[in-house]
C-alpha cells in the first residue's frame, strides 16, 4: 500500500503544472536577425491568478510563480513590439478576464543541466536566490521586480541578472493604460542580446480572499513583432535625397 501511494504521489507531481519554477518550455519566440520584419504568436498559455504583475510592482516585490516567462534572442538591434492579450479558451481549464501586464528584461533565468541530464530551474526560494535575497536591505515576498532589475537563480548555484528594459500594463490603475480591455502592447528599440518577457495579471486586490475572480488559471496569448531598424547610411541617403528634392522644388518656385 505504501509503495502504491508513493508511486501515485510521484505521478501526480510529474503531471502537475510547473508553476513553481521558471521555464521557457513552449514559450520561446526564437532567434531573430533583426534585419527583417516578422511576427510570432504563442497562444494556449495560462497564468495562475490575476494579480502577479501588480503585486510585483510594490516595495516587497512579488512571486515569479504567478507569471509566465517567455524569451527571445536578437542578433542585431531592432524595434520589438510585444502584445499580451486575454484569451479565455487558451487551455482546457483556463478562464477569461485576465488584465494582462508584462515587463521586458535583458537576460534570462538560468537553466543548467548536470552530468546525469537533470535540469536545475530557477525559482524564488532556490539556494542561490535565497542567498541573494539575504543581501537585500528589506525582506521581499519573492524575487520578481516588475519595475526594475532583479536576480533569480537555481539550486546549482547559478544566479542570473534580469535588467529591466520597460513594461506595459492593461487596466484602470495608476500603471495601467486606462482601458481594461484585456489587451496591452508596447514597442521597444532593443540592442542585440537575449531577453525575457514576464507576463502576469494587473489586478492588485485579486490576491485578497473574497475578491471575485481571484483564483483560477487565466488564459492568454502573446505576440512578438520584429521591425528592422534602418541602417545609418540608409537614413543618411534618404535625408540627402529629401533635401535635394526640396532644393529643386524651391528653385522651380523661384523661377
Amino acid at each position: 500500500m505504501f509503495r502504491t501511494a508513493f508511486i501515485a504521489g510521484v505521478v501526480a507531481l510529474a503531471c502537475a503544472p510547473a508553476w513553481s519554477h521558471v521555464s521557457y518550455t513552449g514559450r520561446d519566440f526564437g532567434s531573430f536577425t533583426g534585419l527583417t520584419n516578422t511576427s510570432v504568436t504563442i497562444a494556449n498559455q495560462a497564468i495562475s491568478g490575476n494579480f502577479g504583475w501588480a503585486d510585483a510592482t510594490d516595495a516587497d516585490w512579488g512571486d515569479s510563480h504567478k507569471a509566465r516567462w517567455f524569451k527571445f534572442t536578437l542578433d542585431h538591434a531592432a524595434d520589438i513590439t510585444i502584445t499580451a492579450a486575454a484569451k479565455a479558451n487558451a487551455t482546457s481549464s483556463s478562464v477569461g478576464g485576465l488584465v494582462p501586464a508584462f515587463s521586458v528584461y535583458q537576460g534570462q533565468a538560468p537553466i543548467t543541466v548536470d552530468a546525469e541530464g537533470v535540469s536545475s530551474l530557477s525559482y524564488d526560494t532556490s539556494t542561490s536566490s535565497m542567498a541573494w535575497r539575504a543581501t537585500l536591505p528589506t525582506a521581499v515576498e519573492g524575487v520578481w521586480n516588475a519595475l526594475g532589475d532583479f536576480k533569480i537563480g537555481n539550486d546549482a548555484g547559478v544566479l542570473g541578472d534580469l535588467v529591466h528594459v520597460g513594461h506595459s500594463a492593461d487596466g484602470l490603475g495608476a500603471l495601467g493604460d486606462g482601458s481594461a480591455d484585456g489587451l496591452t502592447s508596447a514597442t521597444f528599440r532593443l540592442a542585440a542580446g537575449t531577453y525575457s518577457i514576464v507576463i502576469g495579471g494587473n489586478v492588485y486586490d485579486a490576491q485578497n480572499a473574497g475578491v471575485p475572480g481571484n483564483t483560477g488559471n487565466f488564459g492568454l496569448s502573446a505576440t512578438l513583432s520584429v521591425s528592422a531598424v534602418p541602417e545609418p547610411s540608409s537614413v543618411g541617403l534618404a535625408l540627402a535625397g529629401a533635401l535635394a528634392l526640396s532644393w529643386t522644388a524651391r528653385r522651380r518656385t523661384a523661377r
